[in-house]
């Protein structure tokens, strides 16, 4: 079943095409890690890490997946993909996002 979610589908479409949120969701698609542990091994700017990470955790394609203490004592969040695959085909001229979350849930979105 096709969802139909324009604000949705052209958000989920920017996020999997932008190369800040490929590469983090890449990193952690397989062990939860920290924003900090992300921006430095990344080489993305911390400021855009915390937001590209709430746009992701927005859209359901990342989610916290428990803290860690740093050496300092504070308590920092970790991040771990939700997304397992994504595909983008045109279907009779209509663009479709089909997403696989690891939990096994599939999504389709059409992009108007």
């Amino acid at each position: 079943m096709i969802i139909i979610d324009k604000q949705r589908a052209w958000e989920v479409l920017q996020h999997i095409s932008d190369q800040y949120s490929i590469r983090i969701l890449r990193a952690t698609l397989h062990r939860p890690l920290d924003a900090i542990t992300l921006s430095n091994q990344l080489g993305i700017p911390i400021a855009v890490c915390y937001r590209r990470i709430r746009e992701l955790e927005k859209l359901g394609l990342l989610s916290k997946e428990g803290r860690k203490l740093t050496s300092k004592g504070k308590w920092i969040s970790l991040y771990k993909a939700n997304i397992k695959n994504a595909e983008v085909k045109m279907v009779e001229g209509k663009i479709i996002i089909k997403i696989t979350f690891r939990w096994g849930k599939e999504e389709e979105l059409e992009v108007e």
